[in-house]
């Protein structure tokens, strides 16, 4: 009598559990196995077995656009190179993966992991948190001694003599000068306060529903050290090319970050959609950091560090607003020298914020191509279709 009563009362609990939460626990295992099996293939999955079922999660990835980034990598065959494009109103990705050499088809893993050292792309955090929280704008002058892609700690002491040179913020920006970045941050930055800026960027925080690596920012241990981070002149400050296309969003959305996806839906083997992504945003800047923002991001592309690439071809692009960084520095995983472009591009004139690209290619014993001239052939691509 007893263990009739318990069978219905277990029935009864059944019958009473909502259908969203049991809809939800098999969200959550689809998502969780679809992980697991693409972390162990190292490529993303978009079938998948679940309790005998199979079930497609719905990629958001552009096959036009793919294909045409697939056979402009193999024209110029770098050692490897990741892609992303991102679509800044949706957050969806539009392209996300990497081609290697030496293999044949391209993947999805490295796309995704934050084990590559992000270089001067972080400039753009630090040009946020400086503009945001301090006195000092893109006119603001810094005297600096030496190269300016050292960073030595006699470089931070505030000597002027014969050959001390003075340039203001955004043309620091433009030809990434490490000391004068070096120097803004230490007079003008905290530790705990650049952190909090790159938390705003997405770092130290998962991004989305997974197989996004968590990109990683520390905080800075002493004042050289926080010269060190907020120059990107570091091997500690990792971010997957994902992060670095997301980065470049934030500028163009009025400072709204875009949670990244890059699965729409999952679906049943009957084409019933069990499960469909929504798309979410925090505010990380103010409007009117954004657009200073974007400003320095354009003085990049127009006289900075990717200048020559843009050169070429102006005709094609001369409607499109394109912003961007660049950032180079050995390390990471796969080891190699790393070329990163971050930007984003939009129509002149359109009320729609574009699209952000980041192009990171890793350079072993030559190089072949710059990731700022294969941006630019995406973006022309892109706005010409």
């Amino acid at each position: 009598m007893h263990r009739k009563l318990n069978l219905l009362g277990i029935l009864f609990a059944l019958l009473a559990t909502p259908s969203w939460v049991v809809a939800e626990e098999l969200k959550d295992k689809i998502l969780h196995k679809i992980e697991e099996i693409s972390f162990k293939s190292k490529n993303l999955v978009d079938h998948i077995k679940v309790e005998e079922k199979t079930y497609k999660a719905n990629l958001t990835f552009d096959a036009s656009l793919e294909k045409y980034i697939y056979r402009l990598l193999r024209r110029y065959r770098s050692d490897y190179t990741s892609v992303v494009v991102m679509d800044n109103k949706t957050g969806k990705l539009l392209s996300g993966f990497e081609w290697e050499r030496n293999h044949k088809e391209p993947k999805r893993y490295y796309t995704y992991r934050a084990t590559h050292p992000a270089a001067s792309i972080f400039k753009i955090v630090t040009a946020a948190d400086l503009i945001e929280n301090t006195h000092v704008n893109h006119k603001t002058e810094f005297i600096f001694n030496g190269k300016s892609t050292t960073l030595y700690k006699s470089q931070l002491r505030n000597r002027v003599h014969r050959w001390s040179r003075k340039i203001n913020l955004e043309k620091a920006f433009a030809r990434s000068n490490n000391v004068i970045f070096g120097k803004a941050a230490v007079e003008n930055l905290s530790a705990s306060g650049l952190k909090k800026m790159a938390n705003n960027f997405g770092f130290n925080r998962s991004l989305a529903d997974l197989y996004l690596e968590k990109s990683i920012a520390p905080e800075a241990e002493n004042q050289y050290n926080l010269a060190e981070l907020a120059t990107g002149f570091n091997k500690k400050t990792l971010a997957s090319p994902v992060h670095g296309a997301l980065m470049a969003s934030v500028a163009a959305n009025q400072g709204i970050l875009k949670k990244p996806i890059f699965i729409d839906s999952i679906e049943d083997s009957q084409g019933k959609i069990i499960w469909k992504a929504t798309e979410e945003s925090t505010q990380a800047l103010q409007g009117e950091t954004s657009e200073n923002l974007k400003n320095l991001m354009k003085t990049t592309v127009k006289v900075g560090t990717a200048r020559r690439a843009f050169r070429r071809g102006q005709r094609k692009i001369r409607d499109i607003e394109i912003g961007g960084k660049t950032g180079t520095l050995t390390g990471g995983e796969p080891m190699g020298r790393r070329d990163w472009f971050v930007a984003y591009a939009k129509e002149k004139g359109v009320d729609d914020p574009g699209i952000s690209i980041c192009v990171m290619i890793i350079n072993k014993k030559k190089w072949y191509v710059k990731s700022s001239f294969i941006a630019r052939e995406i973006i022309e691509y892109y706005f010409n279709q």
